[in-house]
């Protein structure tokens, strides 16, 4: 896979973080208090994103921006742009298949989570991704939770993934989210830092990313410039042109 699918990828992987923007009517505060977890997750309709991602790999560092769209619980989608108002890539992703398009190289992909979770060696679904891309705590079976003075501890195992959320006392967010597969010992550490409002929800401006693979460790770090959220329909166009070839 080149390096603008790979970045495609993982940036809607790793994507949080939003600066300042109107408060939007559409956003509502949602505590929720699971056994002995409490969080404010953040609730919307649709979410309109734009910002920039960086991307460390292998010795080498790739910067670009990108504009993301979602349809919460539906659909994630994201265009990947260099700059001078070339677009690089596009991506969406629904609850059963994940679609890749590489303008540079004339190459889509269109596949499922099952493909992804062996090419990258980690189990992956859509409601993962969604919590990694909004900073949200997912309650989720069998947990335990535990203080660690401010901050709370909790650990989910969900067949190979291993979860441990670790949440802030004081503004009820998730601060660091570290997933591990347990089959291949692969991880991914999200840090969520610089919280500012949305609506009256606590959301996190900054986000360092780390993930190790077969040995290799792959950094990232997001700050985004604009997010609105909303209750009118976005789009998310997704139209292969004719010449494409499928990987």
């Amino acid at each position: 896979m080149n390096k603008q699918l790979l970045l495609c990828l993982l940036g809607m992987l790793l994507f949080s973080a939003c600066k300042k923007e109107t408060i939007p009517a559409a956003v509502t505060a949602s505590t929720e208090t699971v056994d002995n977890v409490s969080v404010q997750n953040l609730e919307f309709t649709y979410l309109n994103a734009r910002g920039q991602l960086k991307l460390e790999d292998k010795g080498e560092t790739t910067s670009s921006g990108y504009a993301l769209r979602m349809k919460k619980d539906s659909i994630i989608w994201v265009s990947v742009l260099p700059g001078m108002g070339i677009e690089a890539a596009r991506f969406k992703m629904t609850r059963d298949s994940v679609y890749v398009m590489n303008r540079i190289h004339k190459e889509y992909t269109a596949t499922s989570y099952d493909f992804l979770s062996k090419r990258f060696n980690v189990d992956l679904d859509f409601s993962v991704v969604q919590a990694i891309l909004l900073g949200n705590y997912q309650a989720n079976g069998s947990e335990k939770a535990m203080n660690q003075g401010q901050m709370q501890h909790v650990q989910q195992l969900r067949e190979n993934l291993l979860f441990d959320y670790f949440i802030n006392g004081s503004n009820l967010k998730l601060q660091q989210l570290n997933v591990k597969d347990q089959g291949t010992g692969n991880t991914i550490t999200v840090q969520y830092d610089s919280f500012q409002p949305i609506g009256t929800v606590p959301f996190a401006h900054a986000l360092a990313a780390q993930v190790l693979q077969s040995g290799q460790v792959s950094d990232f770090s997001l700050n985004h410039s604009k997010v609105t959220v909303t209750d009118e329909v976005l789009e998310f166009p997704f139209s292969i042109p004719s010449g494409y070839k499928r990987l």
